[in-house]
């Protein structure tokens, strides 16, 4: 899901830094600009998220088989566009300006079946899930106040670099499993899918000061304003991949809790 906003920002940046993406003119980019456009992709994905699952949870109570049917297809065939939109910003920056607000509905629209799914096997881990990022970013954001300055090329490239990693290791571990029981064993040890978890979570911490040097370094180099949008939609996909995380290791918790 944030595989297209970070690289892809990443790479504006150093075209700012050589003047490729830098204006002269009074629209250049700034922290607070970026900060708005943040919180206004940030209340797309929640209002979209909230819609579905309330309707998920509508359809269930009331037995309609027929409408939840169609709202399950419709989100799982939305992985489509949500693919292409991706790619389309990916080599498009400029149009994150209204691609962003497309792609964070839809992926709103899943992430709220998925949590009101969640809910409904471990009641309140939904709202829990969202204050834990709240709480992570808010501590993200203040960590990044003190140690910005300090954050340097290597850093990033060693977080991109892991992160990348990390997924391809849990992929092909995933792959491993559906053909060798002992491995699927293994990886179905909830110890191990626990330490998973919290891996992810702190390298998506990481990949939101990656995101937060990312926009200080467009403002500081003078960028043009329209790439404010391609700084907000990296650092609210980030968010939603640190949301899904969190939301997966409380139900892990609550699983183990639950065997106990």
């Amino acid at each position: 899901m944030t595989l297209n906003g970070n690289p892809n920002l990443r790479r504006v940046v150093k075209g700012s830094e050589n003047g490729k993406y830098s204006t002269e003119d009074s629209a250049v980019a700034t922290m607070k600009g970026m900060a708005w456009k943040s919180v206004a992709l940030c209340a797309v994905t929640i209002i979209a998220a909230v819609l579905s699952a309330a309707l998920l949870s509508y359809f269930i109570n009331t037995e309609n088989e027929t409408a939840l049917f169609t709202l399950l297809m419709v989100l799982a065939f939305s992985a489509i566009p949500l693919i292409i939109i991706s790619f389309v910003i990916m080599f498009v920056p400029k149009t994150a300006s209204v691609l962003g607000f497309v792609y964070c509905a839809l992926e709103g629209l899943v992430m709220g079946a998925i949590s009101a799914l969640f809910d409904m096997i471990y009641p309140g881990i939904a709202i829990m899930a969202f204050l834990g990022t709240c709480i992570v970013f808010l501590i993200s954001v203040l960590v990044f106040n003190v140690l910005g300055k300090k954050l340097s090329s290597k850093f990033v490239k060693f977080v991109l670099i892991s992160f990348i990693s990390l997924i391809l290791l849990e992929g092909i571990g995933f792959v491993l499993s559906l053909f060798i029981p002992a491995f699927a064993l293994v990886m179905s040890n909830i110890w191990i899918q626990l330490a998973i978890s919290a891996v992810m979570i702190l390298w998506a911490t990481f990949m939101i000061l990656v995101d937060l040097n990312n926009m200080k370094l467009l403002a500081d180099n003078n960028t043009d304003k329209k790439y404010e949008w391609l700084a907000a939609f990296s650092l609210v996909t980030t968010l939603m991949w640190l949301y899904l995380e969190i939301l997966e290791l409380l139900a892990k918790i609550a699983l183990l809790a639950k065997k106990d």
